[in-house]
């Protein structure tokens, strides 16, 4: 199963990036910078929160 786009987050700047998901090895990734892979997550919202966390100062 490929990552699909699970929702968007705001950076600090104030952009927005959309955050994908792959459920079945748990890889987040970000669209900043094309798809940036920023870690791992076990649900959709842990994803959220990481990705976030992860845009914080960009």
């Amino acid at each position: 199963m490929a990552a699909t786009i699970i929702g968007r987050v705001k950076s600090g700047k104030g952009k927005s990036y959309e955050v994908k998901w792959d459920q079945s090895n748990r890889d987040v990734y970000v669209s900043w910078g094309g798809w940036s892979h920023i870690g791992k997550a076990s649900s959709a919202n842990e994803a959220m929160n990481k990705a976030e966390a992860w845009l914080y100062n960009k």
